[in-house]
């Protein structure tokens, strides 16, 4: 059957009315499409983004040390998926109370302030006291933390019989850059009571020791060192590290050895007495005949 020319315009005028509606459905579709992508890709990042600076090991830290600034780094990081972590304000002046590995999260109960000198002692170091007064530990004003100078003075018999001249003392420098661990009972890393509570509090009495950190070598020198002459501590500057040789210094006088051969001069030879020989004479009447010289000879 042939069409007609008008129901050939019709079909032709439908045809393409729904070209254009295919069309159009089309774009809106990608249309929504694509602000659905930036919705879901918008979301992620709200999510993700940090909302607080983390704290990790900028190198491994061991058991019994002092947290400082150049131990540790900031890192990013949530809360709600690290609630363990701590923030760099509540580590640093804190000892680590276990082993924290390099780039790890620092956990708040891996520190802590505390008490017990045996945890600040540092890993293959000893701790060993000595007796202090004013004038040895610099009027008192050394602190858990600072590091110091150990000078040892060896009496001399000029300073134990008060003559001079017959014996010199001498003052030498023993250790250097040592750690103070304790001063009295207050402990490095401890709590230190504010300013204002110091004020308010009656001052402590003054500590009768001071706790050093040293080599199981060093322990040794200074045991021998304190039973036999006098300790002197001087305080460096923190930022001081370094090893100065110093001349030991002694008092006027002269030595024990050198004034033993002043005073006592070598015996000298002893004279043997020549014993003089006797003469032997025989005697019969009027005649009178040597018969022993005394030089072998008849």
């Amino acid at each position: 059957m042939r069409l007609g020319l008008k129901a050939k315009l019709t079909i032709a005028v439908g045809l393409t009315a729904a070209c254009a509606f295919l069309a159009m459905g089309v774009r809106e579709l990608r249309s929504a499409s694509a602000a659905t992508g930036e919705g879901r890709t918008a979301a992620p990042a709200k999510k993700d983004a940090p909302t607080a600076l983390l704290v990790q090991a900028a190198r491994a830290i061991r058991t019994g040390e002092t947290i400082t600034a150049a131990m540790i780094r900031n890192a990013a990081g949530d809360p709600a998926r690290y609630p363990y972590a701590a923030t760099s304000a509540e580590v640093v002046g804190k000892v680590a109370t276990r082993d924290i590995p390099l780039r790890a999260l620092i956990a708040r109960e891996a520190v802590g302030m505390e008490s017990n000198l045996a945890i600040r002692v540092p890993m293959g170091m000893r701790a060993v006291s000595i007796d202090t007064t004013a004038e040895i530990a610099v009027a008192g004003l050394v602190r858990p933390g600072d590091r110091v100078d150990v000078q040892v003075v060896y009496p001399g018999a000029d300073a134990i019989s008060g003559a001079r001249g017959s014996g010199r003392s001498r003052a030498q420098p023993l250790l250097q850059m040592v750690q103070v661990l304790a001063v009295g009972e207050v402990v490095v890393g401890a709590q230190q009571a504010s300013g204002v509570d110091r004020a308010l509090a009656s001052p402590p009495p003054p500590a009768r020791t001071v706790t050093l950190a040293l080599t199981p070598e060093q322990v040794s020198a200074l045991s021998l060192a304190k039973n036999i002459g006098a300790l002197t501590l001087s305080l460096r500057n923190p930022a001081d590290s370094a090893q100065v040789a110093v001349a030991v210094a002694a008092s006027a006088g002269v030595e024990p050895a050198a004034a033993a051969r002043v005073a006592v001069p070598a015996p000298a030879p002893r004279a043997v007495p020549r014993r003089t020989p006797h003469a032997i004479e025989l005697v019969v009447g009027d005649r009178r005949e040597t018969i022993y010289s005394g030089s072998g000879g008849r």
